[in-house]
């Protein structure tokens, strides 16, 4: 979806400027790669070193537009939280991840997303992307959206994880509609794959107008886009066309 849609999507519009992206969980730096590759700046914030090691192949191919931060992203400010490293790269966070196994528990330091960006000159945000398992929601809440606000936001929610279920899905939208943001939902399933260790999953249904997952294992994406911006559901609408 980070390609066909929101890649899409800023393609398409008129060019107005440096284009900028943060991206919290950034792991091997796919999806930052494609935003890069088109000239973007992006902020990569990646606590898991072995991650790390394999992002950092973007700094000597993008230079200074290319920046990693080894820090998680929290609700406050912290010197050192405890930060779960998973066997399987790309699922470790800060609570024990429902698939793969811990492979050691490491202290990280952890930064409130909209104060630390301000610290580092950040004067513009047009795409944030939020994969931190588990932790997407208080990484969105830490976010300045008065100063900061981003063209769209991208977050993955998993009812997997505890305290992640339909009424918290919805608390979230509804706080984000009182930003200014009206959002799509994306919903997969991976028939069974991820209990056995196999990542593989499938769109099943894409949900808007407040309509959310009921599925107990529900997980996938929520899109965020401004209200009253009609090209965000144009090109929804064109890449469903050439999926179909």
């Amino acid at each position: 979806m980070a390609d066909a849609v929101v890649r899409r999507y800023f393609r398409s519009l008129p060019a107005s400027g440096a284009r900028h992206m943060v991206d919290v969980g950034a792991a091997y730096g796919s999806v930052a790669e494609l935003f890069l590759v088109d000239g973007w700046s992006a902020d990569l914030f990646e606590p898991d070193p072995a991650c790390r090691r394999v992002l950092q192949r973007l700094v000597p191919a993008h230079g200074a537009r290319a920046r990693i931060f080894p820090y998680a992203v929290a609700s406050e400010d912290v010197e050192a939280v405890s930060f779960q490293q998973n066997a399987t790269p790309g699922l470790s966070g800060l609570a024990t991840s429902p698939f793969g196994s811990t492979l050691a528990t490491l202290s990280v330091r952890a930064v409130r997303l909209g104060g630390f960006l301000r610290s580092q000159g950040v004067a513009r945000v047009d795409f944030l992307k939020i994969d931190t398992e588990g932790n997407d929601f208080a990484v969105l809440e830490s976010h300045d959206f008065a100063g900061l606000p981003p063209a769209l936001v991208f977050v993955e929610y998993s009812y997997y994880f505890p305290g992640q279920d339909e009424a918290l899905l919805r608390r979230v939208l509804a706080a984000m509609d009182a930003r200014g943001y009206s959002a799509v939902v994306f919903e997969y399933d991976d028939d069974g794959n991820f209990r056995r260790g196999n990542w593989n999953h499938r769109l099943v249904a894409i949900h808007a107008d407040g309509e959310l997952p009921r599925r107990r294992e529900a997980f996938g994406n929520v899109l965020f886009f401004r209200h009253g911006d009609g090209h965000l559901p144009e090109t929804l609408a064109a890449a469903i066309r050439d999926l179909s």
